[in-house]
């Protein structure tokens, strides 16, 4: 879809494809708020007719999927343009059933601001309207872009309505079934970066300004304006709008990246999810917030026999680094994982605690433990007050399932990669049930392994106090 095409080319699509039912289907939409949409090089407008005729077509499909001469004629359009026009169309749809089509051309052309206002409305009306909160999520998917896609997996795993965390599933299921790739594998690759390259820079023009955006370890922002060669701490006023939106919200939207992040990891830690070295370095080196983690953890070398060659660590610098604080190369046909206590010795586990000590480092979780499993299990009490239950529910985001009466059965985490639950069975937790009271807890697993055990007795151990 590179071709752009001229006016007249829109406008003989538009007049061949144009179905008069497209009038009445978009005619809650006055021609005012759609009539100031550019070509691409800004010369002229095209006349509201073309994007009812947009409008229409997507209305009138019964499934989610991209039509060519409508997508054709947008990518021929100035881009600011066209989303305030379907912004405008958006806020005068009035979410009406009939008309939920206009949604496709919008999430398809939408900027990252747009897409998450969209869902947030989607979180505001899931509990009164699922279906629609659900037509929202495939609206959003249909857009394919990384933040896009990253709201549809994050659905899938933390909305409260197992109706719209089924329909995420069912969307990423078919994506990943036709990319022939695992889901969690489909999760790496549409990990946020927000923009910023593997050095934390993103550069911003618009309108003759060049900003240079310097995203810092900490995860704050500096600002560099390379036209007037100046230096800003907070976002200067002549900064362009979309992006001033984006940064300004930045620190919020990363800190839910890493919260994501960070139970996918524990995961990981537990199964063992492997990546081939490429692929552990393009996500990790990458983008800049995934860097945190490969500083932090401490990863362990496999060959295709799943044989423990190494261990290490990523420096700040670049460098690999194992447990001697020796630097060392990595290279080859092998395969990167998080490591295991099970899988070393203690006194490698002691090495690596007290170089992570040296280096001031604080993991996002706890890797590294001397304890046995007994030990592990031995920690963790029997009873607990329903407000720690609650509080281990939402720390590892997990899901629920109901039994009769309003009491709750079970809370599981699943593992996609292998089919794996942790179970958690109370005794007597129902909806209306204190914070204060106490429940008895017994901990289960299905299809799980010694390693995968032993990872999740140190999560919970940790956990549940």
């Amino acid at each position: 879809m590179n071709n752009i095409l001229s006016l007249d080319e829109i406008n003989s699509i538009t007049d061949k494809n144009y179905n008069k039912k497209f009038d009445k289907l978009t005619s809650f939409a006055d021609d005012s708020i759609i009539s100031n949409v550019l070509t691409k090089d800004k010369k002229s407008y095209v006349s509201s007719k073309v994007i009812r005729y947009i409008l229409g077509e997507y209305i009138d499909i019964k499934e989610p999927y991209r039509l060519r001469n409508p997508d054709l004629i947008c990518f021929s359009l100035d881009t600011e343009s066209l989303r305030e026009a379907f912004e405008n169309v958006y806020n005068a749809w009035k979410e009406d059933n009939k008309t939920k089509g206009i949604l496709y051309p919008y999430c398809i052309f939408a900027n990252n601001i747009q897409l998450d206002k969209l869902y947030q409305r989607a979180k505001d009306i899931a509990s009164s309207r699922f279906k629609m909160a659900c037509f929202i999520l495939e609206a959003i998917a249909l857009s394919g872009s990384k933040r896009g896609l990253g709201l549809v997996y994050e659905a899938s795993r933390k909305f409260k309505q197992a109706s719209v965390r089924n329909t995420c599933s069912n969307i990423l299921d078919y994506i990943t079934k036709k990319l022939g790739i695992g889901k969690e594998a489909f999760a790496d690759k549409i990990i946020p970066d927000f923009d910023f390259d593997k050095n934390g820079i993103r550069i911003i023009e618009s309108e003759g300004k060049r900003f240079k955006v310097t995203l810092n370890y900490d995860f704050t922002i500096s600002i560099f304006d390379e036209i007037k060669n100046k230096e800003y701490k907070t976002l200067p006023k002549d900064f362009p709008e979309v992006p001033k939106k984006e940064l300004s919200k930045l620190k919020s939207e990363i800190n839910k990246v890493l919260k994501l992040q960070t139970e996918r990891l524990q995961l990981v830690f537990m199964d063992g999810r492997k990546w081939a070295l490429n692929e552990w370095k393009e996500i990790f080196f990458e983008n800049p917030i995934m860097k945190v983690f490969a500083v932090k953890l401490i990863w362990g070398i496999y060959d295709n026999n799943n044989k423990l060659l190494n261990t290490f660590r990523y420096m700040e610098d670049g460098s690999f680094n194992n447990a001697y604080d020796e630097e060392i190369t990595i290279e080859g046909d092998v395969f990167i994982t998080l490591i295991s206590p099970i899988e070393i010795e203690k006194s490698l586990i002691e090495k690596w605690k007290n170089q992570l000590a040296d280096y001031d480092i604080i993991q996002p979780f706890t890797q590294l433990s001397l304890e046995n499993k007994d030990d592990l299990i031995a920690k963790i009490p029997k009873t607990i007050t329903v407000g720690a239950m609650k509080s281990l529910v939402s720390k590892f985001s997990m899901e629920k399932n109901d039994g009769d009466g309003g009491f709750i059965y079970s809370y599981f985490i699943y593992d996609t990669y292998k089919d794996a639950y942790i179970i958690i069975e109370p005794s007597n937790v129902y909806y209306g049930s204190s914070n204060s009271d106490e429940t008895d807890i017994k901990i289960k697993f299905k299809n799980t392994d010694e390693r995968f055990e032993y990872g999740a007795y140190l999560m919970l151990s940790e956990s549940i106090k």
